[in-house]
């Protein structure tokens, strides 16, 4: 099965220090990664397949960096499942959290004026 990845994420953070800043600048540039990085905030857009878990391993080094922010990432998966599901990450403690998501349908109905 071979599934793409959309990933969207905004972030606001305590103002980062220029060491920080470079370290984060470098983390993309090295990944080949756009980012829209901000001394108090990182926007982030991509979709692809990804291979070696790179965007979250991306992500686990800038909750490192960051240690603390405000917002998240998402990512909605794309397989052959019928209902979307996703997977949301916030940054807490220099750690990235996970939580996963369905969308459940409920049956079809007709829709009435």
């Amino acid at each position: 099965m071979s599934e793409i990845r959309t990933y969207d994420g905004y972030f606001t953070f305590k103002i980062l220090s220029r060491d920080q800043a470079d370290h984060l600048d470098e983390l993309f540039a090295e990944a080949g990664i756009e980012v829209d990085l901000a001394l108090q905030s990182l926007e982030f857009s991509w979709m692809g397949r990804e291979r070696d878990r790179v965007i979250l391993t991306l992500f686990m080094e800038v909750a490192r960096t960051l240690g603390e922010a405000e917002g998240e990432l998402r990512c909605e998966i794309d397989d052959d499942q019928i209902d979307p599901h996703f997977e949301f990450f916030t940054i807490k403690g220099g750690q990235l959290l996970l939580q996963r998501a369905k969308v459940v349908r409920e049956g079809e109905r007709i829709v009435q004026s």
